[in-house]
């Protein structure tokens, strides 16, 4: 009898969170999206404690831990409501549950259809690469403007009347000069990795003799 009990919880849970992903990966409105997300938090949190990566843990993993916590729960629930149930009748709701669930977590394996599977971040890491190969030290002004309005990059230029901080980031920054040039500019992306977005912060900086003097170009995460 247990080991039916285990079947169809470990089903359910399966059911519960590749129905959520599968929703999530199709949801139009943020309502919705958020409500979804919410559901998906708890393999995320035990994930990111278990192995506590730079950025994300694995997405077929964080599905995985969702898929045990919510058949715990499941379990539960099936143990407080299914006393009395005959074990055959047990027995044919494990199966009846196991197909539907072995549909479903096939389908949360393939990238397109598990929004938990990063997007076009190849892409976004070549982009970084390019335009940080675009701008080296030396380079005059004009050329760096140039190589900018050639990738229609809209971009902000300020000449900072006193010693400013452009840039703080974790184990980089930028201090202007008075009478400095700095240039600055936010490439929006089609990168994501749930539930976060990217977009690439680009930070040049110009001497007096206007050449490039020192540059940040690198990806922006954005979470909500």
């Amino acid at each position: 009898m247990a080991k039916y009990k285990i079947l169809v919880a470990l089903s359910c849970g399966a059911v519960f969170t590749a129905l959520t992903l599968l929703l999530l990966n199709l949801s139009s409105t943020a309502t919705l999206s958020a409500f979804l997300s919410v559901i998906l938090f708890p393999g995320g949190i035990a994930t990111d404690f278990l192995l506590r990566p730079k950025e994300f843990s694995p997405p077929l993993l964080v599905s995985f831990a969702n898929v045990l916590i919510y058949s715990v729960v499941a379990y539960v629930i099936v143990s407080v409501s299914c006393r009395n149930v005959p074990v055959e009748r047990m027995r044919v709701a494990a199966i009846r549950v196991l197909i539907p669930a072995v549909v479903l977590i096939g389908l949360i394996c393939i990238p397109s259809l598990n929004p938990l599977w990063p997007r076009g971040m190849s892409e976004l890491t070549s982009k970084v690469e390019s335009l940080q190969n675009a701008f080296h030290v030396g380079m005059e002004l004009e050329n760096a403007r140039a190589v900018l309005r050639s990738k229609e990059i809209r971009f902000q230029e300020v000449t900072e009347p006193s010693p400013v901080e452009v840039l703080q980031e974790p184990g980089r920054s930028i201090t202007a000069a008075a009478g400095e040039r700095v240039i600055s500019a936010r490439l929006e992306t089609e990168a994501s990795q749930f539930p976060c977005g990217y977009d690439i912060e680009v930070v040049l900086l110009f001497g007096p003799d206007q050449k490039l003097k020192d540059q940040y170009v690198h990806r922006l995460r954005l979470c909500p």
